[in-house]
């Protein structure tokens, strides 16, 4: 009992390789891209496309603009109304960015 407890201790130590999962969604938008490629091809070729994307980037440059709003807005610096003023700017600034991405994805 006590070899079979060291020996899974053991394994949990050991660093596990990170397997890149392709999601559906990749297929569809992707579809003329990815249909003639193995399936490592797709994971690599994956990889690649999610270093470039820039969503997780902008999306904390906006949330940390939100907090610099709000935190204007508690030391005085503006008011309710404007904070709410530049957050709708940013949130259709975003949409419009947003509906400009959506047909270039399916190409």
């Amino acid at each position: 009992m006590g070899e079979k407890q060291k020996r899974q201790q053991k394994l949990r130590n050991v660093p596990r390789i990170p397997c890149i999962r392709v999601p559906s969604s990749a297929y569809t938008h992707n579809t003329p891209l990815m249909k003639d490629l193995t399936q490592g091809q797709q994971r690599y070729f994956y990889s690649i496309m999610r270093i470039y994307n820039s969503r997780s980037q902008w999306e904390a440059l906006q949330n940390r603009y939100i907090h610099s709003l709000q935190h204007q807005q508690l030391l005085g610096y503006i008011t309710q109304q404007e904070a709410l003023a530049r957050a709708a700017v940013l949130r259709d600034s975003t949409k419009r960015a947003s509906a400009k991405e959506l047909p270039e994805m399916e190409l």
